[in-house]
């Protein structure tokens, strides 16, 4: 709750959150299915709902509206948001796969700052559990409105680079899953545990996470599973990638959607809205240094995400031990471990508000923002200045975001930060050879199931400082490597891209 005696020193153009909104649509006998674009316009109208702002006055201020493109084919949603809105005239902008989500929000707080905009609406969202009733059900899915598939954005963002690499997409580790397994297996090895042991602490932290979902107000999956039921195979618990079975990987099929408006003091003075409806955006910094996971020396650590949540706190002139809410990107539990250490946030605290993305709901490239839309809707009801922290993820644990968010007026002028450069000084890495033969040490690895009952196991191995991503289809293989830590294990390379185990 804001104290708005504290405001009146704040500079016109200070950024704020006048509002957000998370929308879900659960499944059960009222589900009606719906379009990408229809999620986001519902999305974007609650965010707006309660700001006092009349369709007259959006028509002339909102300047432009974000989208991150998600599994959806319509072109331009940005557009029909727009137009739903009451401003057709507003610019859409559409960033593609790659692209970090929290650089959409990055971008609306720098521009109302700048006063390039007096209104920018950040909205996205996917309906992929809309396609799987319609399927079900012999039926499409209802179409998006015209303008939304026929117009084309205003301005197409696009990764610079790709977040995998050559030998990753050759060797079976372009599923998200497959990679995040190997990172587990590391930071399993980092911490000296058995599978089992491993396995019920990936449990007790994810049944956490399924508590929060349960109670949170835009939560997907509100069973709140126990963490044997989420940590361990069973007939409703198929193994995805070892160690993670489905309850302990991001769900993406949901229909759910998200909407943050960004505008100024000044703005919000002018037009009369409640300050108890403000939340600052402090301060946000990311990296998009492209270091792919097959090359960095620790597939534990992720120096990038430390630079990230150092860079916002200094910014913003905060302390870490004044965090209060977090939201970490949560796609799998390797995302949220790794974060943590590199943040400085245990893990004996709650690191999520939506219930993260296996629970809470995981659309496809907009998590970000239902993190971050949470994250104004628990400010925004504190009774005391509080300060939060929410996290982004771009690939694989490859470009990360930290922003600060807070009900309480600014100490220093918000700040959008890129801190690539230094990601790329400070970490280690080691060159990666496709070609690589002979003997070699397993430095992460999972095994993945087939649906014809066969495994196949998947490596990062390294040998005179020289890495590379193998792969074994042996049956013995796969019991040995997934009945115990393989990190440190000496395996034969005989021909690139396969290896042998003793």
């Amino acid at each position: 709750m804001i104290d708005g005696d504290a405001l009146d020193g704040l500079d016109d153009r200070t950024p704020v959150v006048i509002g957000a909104a998370e929308i879900t649509h659960h499944d059960g006998p009222d589900f009606v299915p719906t379009s990408a674009t229809a999620l986001m316009v519902e999305a974007a109208l609650a965010a707006l709902d309660g700001t006092t702002l009349e369709p007259t006055e959006l028509g002339t201020s909102v300047g432009s509206v974000l989208v991150p493109h998600g599994t959806w084919t319509e072109s331009d949603p940005g557009r029909a948001v727009a137009a739903a809105i009451g401003a057709p005239s507003a610019r859409s902008v559409r960033s593609e796969l790659g692209v970090l989500q929290q650089s959409l929000l990055a971008r609306a707080a720098s521009e109302v700052a700048a006063g390039t905009h007096e209104v920018v609406v950040v909205v996205g969202g996917e309906n992929r559990w809309s396609g799987v009733v319609a399927g079900r059900a012999g039926v499409d899915v209802p179409a998006a409105p015209a303008v939304a598939v026929d117009s084309t954005p205003d301005e197409l963002i696009e990764p610079d680079g790709m977040v995998i690499a050559q030998v990753e997409i050759e060797r079976n580790l372009t599923t998200a899953a497959h990679q995040y397994a190997i990172i587990e297996s590391a930071i399993r090895s980092l911490h000296d545990r058995s599978v089992g042991t491993h396995q019920r602490v990936l449990g007790e932290l994810w049944a956490r996470f399924a508590r929060i979902a349960a109670a949170a107000p835009a939560g997907w999956d509100r069973r709140a599973l126990d963490a044997e039921a989420i940590a361990f195979e069973s007939p409703t618990n198929r193994l995805i990638a070892a160690p993670y079975p489905k309850w302990l990987v991001s769900q993406w099929n949901v229909d759910q959607a998200a909407a943050l408006v960004f505008t100024t003091v000044g703005f919000a003075r002018r037009h009369g809205i409640d300050p108890v409806r403000w939340v600052f955006p402090l301060a946000m910094a990311e990296s998009n240094a492209m270091i792919h996971l097959t090359s960095r020396a620790e597939l534990h650590a992720w120096p990038a995400s430390r630079l990230c949540g150092q860079a916002a706190l200094d910014a913003a002139a905060v302390d870490l031990d004044e965090i209060g809410p977090v939201d970490l990107y949560s796609c799998f539990p390797a995302a949220v471990e790794v974060q943590a250490a590199e943040l400085g946030l245990s893990l004996d605290r709650d690191l999520t508000l939506t219930g993260g993305m296996t629970f809470g709901g995981g659309p496809f490239n907009n998590y970000a923002l239902q993190g971050a839309a949470a994250m104004v809707r628990a400010l925004g009801g504190a009774d005391r200045p509080t300060v939060g922290l929410t996290s982004a993820v771009s690939g694989l644990l490859t470009k990360p975001g930290v922003a600060l968010w807070s009900n309480a007026a600014p100490r220093a002028p918000f700040a959008a930060l890129d801190v690539s450069a230094e990601a790329r000084r400070v970490t280690d890495t080691r060159p990666i050879d496709a070609d690589l033969t002979g003997t070699a040490v397993v430095r992460g690895a999972t095994v993945v199931p087939g649906r014809d009952g066969e495994s196949t196991t998947i490596a990062i191995v390294e040998s005179d400082g020289r890495r590379s991503v193998v792969q074994s289809t042996a049956a013995a293989v796969a019991a040995s490597f997934a009945g115990a830590d393989p990190v440190g294990r000496r395996v034969g390379v005989p021909v690139p891209g396969e290896f042998t185990v003793d």
